[in-house]
């Protein structure tokens, strides 16, 4: 059985580009075959919710520590190396996605 990850996404606002981001995270992830929940907020609320998720994207430079991998999709919004992000995000998700079905 596979478990469902569950996903922070945070941009600025919480709104517009998460919101796209979200849509391409769940594509990919679709397409590795994982189960995933993403909920969206803002970048200032990514330090106290993280401990609550498998796994955090943000669409702008982050560098805080936090409780779950992080992974920056900034390439998905403006298209500068979309391949090498969607590459990251892969990994991301099909690493995450496998500690959570040891367990």
């Amino acid at each position: 059985m596979n478990l469902k990850i569950k996903a922070l996404i945070a941009c600025g606002g919480g709104i517009a580009t998460s919101t796209f981001a979200a849509e391409e995270i769940k594509r990919i992830a679709k397409e590795l075959g994982v189960d995933i929940e993403i909920v969206k907020s803002r970048i200032v609320d990514v330090p106290a919710m993280a401990k609550n998720f498998d796994i955090c994207f943000v669409t702008s430079g982050y560098s805080q520590v936090i409780d779950c991998p992080l992974v920056r999709v900034n390439g998905l919004i403006t298209g500068i190396n979309e391949e090498a992000t969607t590459a990251e995000i892969q990994t991301a998700l099909l690493q995450v996605n496998q500690k959570l079905n040891d367990q």
